[in-house]
């Protein structure tokens, strides 16, 4: 039997233009793939992705495979009866949606591609691929407090002032560290997750929540990228 060749499978939905993004990863081999398309709701498109990850595998012989998504709620059972033939084994893995942060990206990605709406969040996720990971902590990080301040200012090495938001906004420091967690490189994820565990995702809707009602504007990067280069200077 062909050892077990494991996928990975999001979705990404916009409920007003019903598009869905769908975003796999084959971990075994490293290959990945995400499209575009139009769904019903939020279940329909993350049956979808999981529904294009199976396809993916029967596309390229694999017959020994575990397929792993975040949406409890599908019903892997009449979906493996279905396929059963066309593997020797099929098996499904339900894991909290924190673990499939690049998957989820992907899905966004592609989503983000194919539509004109670009909420605070994408434009984020698109421009932090641009930028190093310094500028990137240095530009949210203001909205952070207490330790999960000082020690975003130990990764970004600047100390940027504080930006106000409102006072009824709760948990505001988890929610920036699974932005960046959202939106990062591995390396930078790697040391978030290494200082404060797992945290579980937010919808995209509540960043941007949280960032409209602190007034975050792009120009929050170029400040951050003034801090970064006064460090170098002073270095």
């Amino acid at each position: 039997m062909e050892p077990n060749i494991i996928y990975c499978s999001d979705a990404s939905y916009d409920l007003k233009t019903k598009e869905a993004g769908l975003g796999i990863k084959n971990l075994t081999t490293g290959v990945s793939h995400s499209v575009a398309l139009t769904a019903s709701s939020v279940q329909e498109a993350e049956e979808f992705a999981l529904l294009e990850a199976i396809n993916h595998a029967i596309l390229h012989r694999h017959r020994n495979c575990i397929f792993v998504y975040d949406n409890i709620s599908i019903d892997t059972a009449s979906i493996g009866a279905f396929y059963a033939n066309a593997f020797e084994m099929i098996q499904f893995l339900w894991c909290k949606r924190d673990y499939l942060v690049e998957v989820d990206r992907l899905a966004s990605n592609v989503r983000t591609s194919a539509s004109n709406v670009r909420t605070l969040s994408k434009q984020i996720l698109s421009h932090a691929k641009q930028i190093s990971d310094e500028e990137l902590v240095s530009a949210l990080m203001p909205l952070t407090r207490g330790e999960t301040y000082g020690y975003l200012c130990a990764i970004s090495g600047t100390a940027p002032m504080h930006k106000p938001y409102p006072s009824s906004i709760k948990g505001v420091n988890e929610m920036i560290v699974s932005l960046l967690m959202y939106v990062s490189s591995n390396p930078l994820r790697a040391r978030l997750i290494e200082r404060f565990g797992y945290l579980r995702g937010y919808k995209e809707k509540h960043y941007d929540e949280l960032l409209k009602n602190a007034h975050f504007s792009m120009e929050w990067f170029d400040e951050a990228k003034h801090e970064c280069r006064a460090l170098h200077r002073a270095a």
